[in-house]
């Protein structure tokens, strides 16, 4: 009868432990602390378990450090105390991942890094249970008590057992606690940022937005057009328009209506587990200083080569201006008007005003640009470039090959600053060429597919059969002030200037060369 009653009573004391680690793995949440989760384990376990010092420790950076405890307060073994891996009793159930007992700790020949603390606070023996998570030991549960011999071998299963369920639990808080970190984190990046950050839907709503003061202070139920550009509609040229409508980011540039300050835009589209695209972000910054920067860059630049083209404007008028004069002349002598003076006449008219033509764009490329955007056609800015630059270079002897595609599309940028980087290649190419015989300078443009780009570009090429580049300097090429060329012919910030020129177009400028073979230059703007 004893030994029935006695094995009931291990029965239900067994079913007690049961439901006491279920209890506690229900009240146990993400949220809670390490100091919440041994509170809700000490006060049910007193009931099944003896024990005087309860704490965990886990594994942080290869170091076993205690995290939480009972009782509160103590001075040994507290919370942030780090054990040494390789001599701690704790240390030891990771290593053999198992359950470690010691029953009498006072009287055990090997002594621990954390037994002289353990005799202090009047501990004699100890189980030691690992904390598994998928397979991977996370930490260890410790359980100290003040009689020798207190822990049996159903203490052992239960223990483990409780360690399995705490190590689930310890470590959803200490994932969740990493989230809520991470999260933070990204919280005070995001409000740090100093320019305007923003989440939007697809319908333009702001779902999201920094506390940084950009145009007007946002609202999430206002749509970003209705803030950013203050005119009530969507900008189709926005880059967030385009990231919605191509799946992929994109840039660009606009001026606001009221304040005319200058913002970069960046879209980057958002997807959902799905592969949906559900939102786009929205970098918004004012270059307005560093524009105004880089026009002054850009009318330093203009000068020099205002200062080449002059020469050659002076020859270019001098033939219609000749002509002009003469059948001027001519006229005068003749007072009859019969069809040669008629023809004389159409030639006055044709030569002057192909004088008006050159002298007006001469004066349109040296006024400094006010960097407005608009619908603009590649092959117009080659053929204004060429009308500029064309008698310059075939002053020469060098040969312009143009072959324009007239397929290409409408790209959206600065007429004058475009042309101001198609010259520049001309004259580079033409500088290139000086002095050798049979000089060609290829111009071309094209549409085609660019992967880095994202989409459809537009592309100009200027090709010659120069002197070409170094391999050891063409990383230079586009420093500011870096010129091989002597001091006259150049300032070093033609290219510079260029692709500055093209990144604000949201595009690029490459380069290919070969010594005594030539170079190609490209310009790549986006559609």
């Amino acid at each position: 009868m004893d030994h029935c009653k006695d094995v009931i009573e291990e029965l239900t004391r067994q079913n007690t432990r049961m439901a006491i680690i279920q209890q506690i793995a229900k009240r146990i949440n993400v949220e809670m602390s390490y100091e919440d989760i041994i509170d809700e384990v000490a006060a049910p376990l007193r009931s099944v378990l003896p024990y005087d010092l309860l704490s965990f420790c886990l594994i942080e950076n290869d170091q076993l450090i205690i995290k939480s405890g009972v009782p509160k307060g103590q001075i040994i073994l507290d919370v942030g105390c780090v054990l040494d891996n390789y001599n701690s009793a704790p240390w030891r159930a990771i290593l053999d991942k198992r359950c470690f007992l010691r029953q009498d700790i006072r009287n055990d020949t090997h002594k621990y890094q954390e037994d002289d603390d353990l005799r202090e606070f009047g501990i004699n023996s100890a189980i030691m249970a690992p904390l598994f998570v998928n397979n991977q030991v996370i930490g260890a549960l410790n359980f100290g008590s003040k009689k020798t011999y207190a822990y049996s071998e159903n203490d052992f299963i239960f223990v483990q057992q409780l360690a399995d369920q705490l190590a689930v639990c310890i470590n959803n808080s200490r994932l969740f606690g990493e989230l809520l970190k991470s999260e933070r984190e990204w919280e005070e990046t995001f409000k740090a940022v100093p320019d305007r950050l923003f989440l939007i839907d697809r319908s333009y709503n702001i779902l999201r937005s920094n506390s940084q003061d950009s145009i007007k202070k946002a609202d999430v139920d206002f749509k970003c057009y209705e803030i950013f550009a203050c005119i009530g509609e969507q900008c189709q040229l926005c880059p967030a328009v385009k990231a919605f409508q191509t799946g992929k980011a994109s840039v660009g540039e606009f001026t606001h209506t009221g304040t005319k300050n200058i913002y970069s835009v960046s879209a980057y589209p958002f997807y959902n587990e799905k592969n949906e695209l559900y939102s786009v972000a929205v970098y918004v910054s004012n270059v307005t200083g560093r524009r105004k920067m880089e026009a002054q860059l850009f009318q330093s630049a203009k000068l020099a080569a205002i200062g080449e083209m002059a020469a050659g404007v002076a020859h270019e008028l001098n033939s219609p201006l000749t002509a002009i004069i003469g059948n001027a002349g001519l006229i005068l002598r003749n007072a009859s008007l019969g069809d040669k003076h008629i023809k004389l006449l159409e030639d006055i008219k044709s030569c002057g005003q192909r004088s008006k033509r050159i002298i007006q764009n001469l004066l349109t490329f040296s006024r400094q640009d006010s960097y407005s955007f608009a619908q603009v056609s590649i092959n117009t800015i080659v053929e204004s470039s060429l009308y500029l630059v064309s008698y310059q270079i075939e002053k020469n002897k060098i040969t312009i090959k143009k072959d324009l595609n007239p397929r290409i599309p409408l790209i959206i940028g600065s007429k004058q600053q475009l042309e101001q980087v198609v010259i520049n290649f001309l004259l580079n190419a033409r500088d290139a060429l000086e002095g050798l015989a049979d000089g060609r300078i290829e111009i071309s443009t094209d549409v085609r597919e660019d992967m880095e780009a994202g989409g459809t570009v537009v592309e100009t090429k200027v090709a010659d059969n120069g002197r070409g580049i170094s391999e050891s300097i063409i990383d230079q090429i586009f420093t500011p002030f870096f010129t091989t060329k002597e001091k006259t012919r150049g300032t070093g910030l033609g290219l510079s200037v260029s692709l500055g020129i093209a990144q604000t177009h949201g595009g690029r400028i490459e380069v290919a060369s070969e010594v005594d073979r030539g170079s190609v230059f490209y310009l790549i703007i986006p559609v």
